[in-house]
């Protein structure tokens, strides 16, 4: 497989050099072109793809592209979804440049998702998460619509002995639902939407394993409303179940939870509760021009 690695960065390299116009070769530029970097361990491998995350159109095969578009991605989900590959990989790491679209970076994995590939040995799956400083959203998306769509579920399903999952979104209620599974850490950032995400794991069975839990609220970065966030009820209703019974540590980060609220949940469980404060940034020049309206 070393080799069939080399070779799929030799083919990445190629098309990021060739001028699709005249046929000429063009600069790759290596502090931001797309690349896979990997490690051999054993008998397995721990890959990682730096690059832009979107699929236009994720039913069309490599090999069939015949326009310039996201080559390296595409190319790698369609490498690593091949079983003799998939069973070869025990850790996955996604993350790229701060672009996107209109504000918003995509990460789409639905060759993973149609295809019929168990990643039987995976211990780590990373998606890059969002910087406060980036100047795009980094999020899951399915079907161009800014929305994950059950695609974290459908993912952890083919991923029988993950126990680490780093992720841009909150997944929907489908997560919920995989039946038992060995995941003991899980890093999430709510990206657009939080999905219900601390209720619906406050009333799950699934995760028995999870010790640590790293959990990211919405980003407020034009003053969203209380609505947005997870009410405390909800957080509540979490300290309380048996799902968080197993968790030994938890991070929560940009909650508008007051003072007096997170103290009320610390006495509902001696959990290792850290608080972390953040805010969105916003470019001063906006704000000028905002205050002068």
């Amino acid at each position: 497989m070393t080799e069939k690695l080399i070779q799929l960065q030799n083919e990445i390299y190629k098309y990021e050099t060739t001028d699709f116009e005249t046929g000429e070769e063009r600069e790759y530029f290596i502090g931001y072109a797309p690349k896979i970097e990997f490690s051999k361990i054993g008998e397995f491998y721990s890959l990682s793809f730096y690059g832009n995350g979107f699929d236009d159109d994720p039913t069309v095969a490599v090999s069939e592209f015949d326009y310039e578009t996201n080559f390296a991605f595409c190319r790698f989900l369609e490498f690593i979804s091949e079983q003799q590959h998939a069973e070869k990989i025990i850790s996955l790491h996604f993350g790229g440049q701060d672009e996107g679209a209109n504000g918003t970076k995509s990460w789409v994995f639905d060759r993973i998702i149609n295809s019929d590939a168990v990643f039987s040995n995976l211990k780590v799956f990373a998606i890059q998460q969002t910087d406060l400083g980036d100047h795009n959203q980094s999020i899951i998306d399915s079907d161009f619509s800014m929305e994950e769509n059950g695609t974290i579920a459908k993912l952890v399903i083919k991923m029988p002995k993950l126990e680490s999952l780093v992720i841009p979104s909150a997944p929907d209620k489908s997560f919920f639902e995989i039946g038992k599974h060995p995941l003991s850490f899980l890093k999430v950032q709510a990206g657009y939407n939080h999905q219900n995400f601390i209720k619906n794991l406050s009333e799950s069975e699934n995760f028995h394993q999870l010790s640590a839990l790293d959990y990211s609220e919405v980003i407020d970065v034009f003053d969203m409303p209380v609505e947005d966030y997870t009410n405390f009820e909800d957080f509540k209703k979490l300290f309380l179940s048996k799902a968080f019974s197993f968790i030994k540590h938890f991070k929560l980060r940009n909650s508008i939870l007051t003072e007096e609220q997170l103290f009320e949940l610390q006495k509902l469980n001696d959990v290792q509760f850290l608080n972390i404060r953040s805010h969105g940034g916003r470019y001063v020049s906006h704000l000028m021009n905002e205050n002068n309206k």
